[in-house]
């Protein structure tokens, strides 16, 4: 068949063959691909109108023929330029993936011929994770790695990071960490930042902080997150780089990807504590870059609140090493900084100074995904700064009295963007909310957020009790029982008014969970939050009587629950060892948890042995054991337990 004229609309002499899939259906078909000519713009194209005219000239007398050609495309032949000679974006990208993967290839040689103990990635044994049914079953599904298209990777490293290939404890993992990936990074995108890893490591990262970090999806919207890796990095929605840093910090304990990484135990202390001769860690690395970076946009106001989920990121980070000095320096400050931004309050409770026309220095949100994160990201703010201050008699960083905020909503809220009315949502500074739980508006992680509200009514109270009493307040006044007690004896703190009504909620709080939220392993799954939130329950009781304790008392009763609540806290153990969760991946504040039972029982084991009671020794000691090897266990990845374990 003869070609298409080649005259019209082009300006060329001859036809110009069209790239695949830009042919008519018609002439695809039949095979006349080559007839048709990117000259030829016109729809129908020639080829089918000279094929209908041929067949109604010659048409057999009856026959029903239409009175214009079919002649089809697909949508995409109307969306591209016909005379455009330069290649296609995909074209592009993938000489660039080339070249980077030659770029890797020969960083790759250089770094084996540097350090030949390295594997490499060829010689990679299959792995799984480890104790994977009950950490990647409780991720949502919508929730985990590859739910969500981002930037696209090389199909070896997306078959190296998918689930089923991945071992968080494995020390064979590639080695992708090195000095230059910055360098490599700025093929892909230009200006990328200089201190940042390498697109591909900060993708394994994320993924595995939001597949085995308890707070990742509360402390970001997971698809929004995910969805801002795949702008540029001078986009204003792609997160700023201390967020990155901070994040490559604390996963840095989920993987091996960012480099070498040793057992805890090997290395006791660190920071200012290490041997000056020893090079940081990568985590230790993008640490100090996260803290260095978020103080230059705190001192230019910009992105503040992703500088508060900075500074929280960075106390996960520090608690998780048992970095103390930084650890309360650092959620001092994300609370401070938090202040202004109005994160601990909501409307309508406000100032009554003048001077203040709003409360916040920042433009209200946008969208109720935006609200419920700077909702969270305080919340878990606070919530650390209660925890680790539970071991410290050191003051708290923010009043109760100055936070007037509602709870967090469920899990499904945040993650679909549902708002929640305030007139249905409870308020923090309400103290019958603390045992009230409407179940449309709470799940595990508020009564998290609740419990932690219990240990600062606890701390508040024993820090402030000699003061308050000095005062004069009547709450903080024992009532002297003459029968028990002698004029000259020193008042019983236990039967004061603040004492009582703090233990009597601390009774009332385990009793008021809901029917759906009274076991942390429901359907064979760990649930953090609420096994975490069963430990406070029992360690609050601890921390209120423990300082009143008499041991060497048969009839004390303050020694009598903290013993009940220590042996509490040792059936949790019990519990969650005997599944199949790698408790490495249990909230911070657990591990303290577990010292305080031990502390206990040591306390009671020196009693017994004073006392020679061997059967209560070696009951004591047993219960004592155990706990000092759940600590130990999680030791092989928190370097927190560590240092409670020694």
């Amino acid at each position: 068949m003869p070609k298409a004229p080649g005259s019209v609309g082009s300006g060329t002499g001859g036809a110009t063959v069209l790239k695949r899939n830009q042919a008519c259906h018609q002439c695809r078909r039949r095979k006349l691909v080559n007839a048709c000519s990117t000259s030829d713009a016109r729809r129908p194209c020639s080829t089918c109108v000279r094929s209908h005219k041929h067949a109604r000239d010659h048409a057999q007398p009856g026959a029903n023929l239409p009175e214009r050609p079919e002649c089809t495309f697909d949508e995409v032949a109307t969306t591209e330029t016909p005379s455009a000679p330069s290649d296609s974006p995909k074209n592009r990208f993938e000489r660039l993936e080339t070249r980077i993967k030659e770029l890797e290839a020969l960083l790759s040689q250089k770094e084996q011929a540097t350090s030949p103990d390295v594997n490499p990635p060829s010689s990679l044994p299959p792995s799984s994770i480890q104790n994977s049914p009950a950490s990647i079953q409780s991720v949502p599904s919508n929730s985990r790695p590859g739910s969500a298209s981002t930037m696209s990777f090389p199909s070896d490293l997306e078959s190296l990071l998918s689930p089923s290939n991945l071992d968080v404890n494995a020390q064979a993992v590639p080695y992708f960490w090195n000095d230059n990936s910055h360098l490599i990074a700025n093929v892909i995108w230009p200006h990328w930042p200089v201190n940042l890893p390498h697109p591909e490591l900060i993708r394994h990262l994320v993924d595995m902080f939001f597949l085995f970090h308890p707070h990742a999806s509360r402390l970001f919207h997971r698809g929004t997150f995910i969805a801002s890796l795949s702008y540029p990095p001078d986009h204003p929605d792609f997160p700023i780089a201390p967020v990155i840093h901070a994040i490559c910090a604390v996963s840095a304990i989920y993987t091996a990807a960012g480099g070498p990484r040793t057992n805890a135990a090997d290395f006791l202390y660190e920071g200012q504590f290490a041997q000056p001769d020893l090079p940081d860690t990568f985590a230790e690395q993008q640490a100090t870059h996260a803290k260095e970076t978020v103080e230059k946009y705190l001192n230019k106001g910009q992105h503040l609140v992703q500088c508060v989920q900075t500074y929280v990121l960075l106390t996960w980070y520090y608690w998780c090493h048992s970095k103390w000095v930084e650890l309360f320096t650092c959620s001092g400050q994300s609370l401070r900084v938090a202040i202004p931004l109005g994160l601990n309050i909501c409307p309508p409770f406000r100032s009554l100074h003048g001077s203040s026309p709003t409360m916040s220095i920042i433009p209200p949100p946008r969208t109720p995904i935006e609200d419920e994160t700077r909702r969270n990201t305080f919340w878990l703010a606070y919530a650390i700064d209660r925890q680790h201050g539970s071991g410290t008699g050191w003051a708290l960083s923010l009043d109760d009295d100055d936070i007037a905020q509602v709870f967090p909503v469920t899990m499904e809220q945040f993650e679909l963007g549902i708002p929640v009315s305030y007139n249905v949502r409870q308020w923090c500074h309400v103290r019958e909310a603390v045992l009230y739980h409407p179940p449309d508006i709470t799940d595990s992680f508020t009564l998290y957020i609740k419990s932690s509200m219990l240990l600062s009514f606890i701390k508040n109270f024993n820090n402030r009790y000699k003061i308050k009493s000095n005062l004069g307040e009547t709450r903080f006044l024992p009532v002297r029982n003459f029968a028990t007690q002698g004029y000259g004896d020193q008042p019983d703190i236990r039967l004061s008014p603040a004492f009582i009504e703090l233990d009597q909620l601390l009774v009332s709080f385990r009793s008021s969970f809901p029917s759906n939220l009274k076991d942390p392993f429901r359907n064979g799954l760990v649930d953090t939050h609420l096994y975490t939130t069963f430990l406070t329950a029992h360690v609050t009781i601890i921390l209120l009587h423990e300082p009143h304790a008499n041991i060497d008392r048969a009839n004390c009763t303050s020694a009598a629950k903290i013993l009940e609540s220590a042996r509490a806290i040792l059936e949790l153990i019990y519990a969650v060892w005997s599944t199949n969760y790698d408790i490495g991946l249990l909230d911070y504040f657990c591990p303290f948890c577990w010292y305080l039972a031990g502390q206990c029982f040591g306390r009671f084991l020196r009693a017994a042995q004073d006392a020679a009671c061997v059967q209560q020794i070696n009951t004591l000691r047993a219960e004592l054991d155990f706990v000092r090897m759940a600590l130990s266990k999680m030791a092989e990845r928190v370097p927190l337990s560590c240092t409670l374990f020694g």
